[in-house]
C-alpha cells in the first residue's frame, strides 16, 4: 500500500504560477503582488487558485480569496491561515 505525499504548498504555488503564466522562478517573489506578475489576469488567477485548491484539498472562501494580494498571501491561505499576516495584538493596560 503506497502513501500519499502532500505537496509542499509554496512549491506548488510557484509551479502553478510559472506554468500558467510562462514565467521564470525569478519572477515569483514571495512578496510580489499576484496581479502584477507578468501575464497575470484575473481569469488566470482564478484558474490557478482552482487548480491549487483541488491539488491541496482545500476550498478558499470569498473573504480569503479577496484578501490574497501577494504570493505569500496565497501560500498562507492555502495552508489554512489568514491570507494576510496579521500584526500581533498588544496587551491592554
Amino acid at each position: 500500500m503506497g502513501t500519499t505525499v502532500r505537496l509542499d504548498v509554496a512549491a506548488s504555488v510557484h509551479a502553478a504560477l510559472m506554468a500558467e503564466l510562462g514565467i521564470d522562478a525569478d519572477a515569483v517573489a514571495g512578496d510580489g503582488e499576484l496581479l502584477l506578475l507578468p501575464g497575470m489576469e484575473s481569469v488566470k488567477l482564478l484558474r490557478i487558485v482552482s487548480v491549487l485548491e483541488e491539488e491541496h484539498g482545500v476550498s478558499l472562501d470569498d473573504d480569503a480569496l479577496f484578501s490574497v494580494e501577494t504570493v505569500d498571501d496565497l501560500i498562507r491561505a492555502l495552508r489554512g491561515g489568514p491570507a494576510e499576516a496579521e500584526p500581533a495584538e498588544e496587551a491592554g493596560p
